[in-house]
């Protein structure tokens, strides 16, 4: 008999494809980490609630007669490709937000929820940082505004990426 015929084992390309394919699951099956439906879902649902009661909270405590800023825009996520990047800008001005306000609007659940659904890491973008104090109060109220408004419009679909 032939030494190579008695070799057991899996062969350099069988080795390779396998690697190949646990990666391509690893990335694409909702069973290794990709959120499914229900969860999207759900957490879609979570950040609607959440976005709207952290806007009326800081409104009510720490921001009564203040006005919003109508030249603040923020992107508007919708449920596709561009998600990812649209969220990480999201989750940028949320942070400054709340370190603006002291911790005062605290955004950690609602950027952790936002983590939840974001498919990649794009790089965080720079946020103009406002020093007047009021100035602050008015970036703070515009943030938790526009993303409360964005998330009472936001329609859910199955998939985000």
């Amino acid at each position: 008999m032939d030494p190579q015929s008695l070799r057991k084992g899996p062969t350099k390309p069988t080795l390779v494809l396998l690697c190949c394919v646990g990666t391509w699951l690893a990335i694409c099956c909702p069973s290794f980490g990709a959120p499914t439906a229900s969860m999207i879902k759900t957490i879609v649902e979570l950040l609607k609630l959440e976005s709207k009661e952290l806007y009326e909270d800081y409104l009510k405590k720490d921001a009564v007669g203040v006005p919003t800023d109508e030249s603040l825009q923020l992107p508007c996520f919708t449920l596709g490709f561009e998600a990812s990047t649209n969220i990480s800008i999201i989750q940028a001005y949320l942070e400054t937000a709340k370190r603006l306000s002291d911790n005062r609007a605290d955004t950690a659940n609602v950027t952790k929820r936002l983590d939840d659904i974001r498919c990649s890491n794009p790089p965080k973008p720079s946020i103009y940082e406002p020093e007047d104090f009021y100035a602050r109060k008015i970036f703070t109220l515009t943030v938790l505004k526009r993303f409360s408004d964005c998330m009472a419009e936001l329609k859910v679909k199955d998939r985000i990426c």
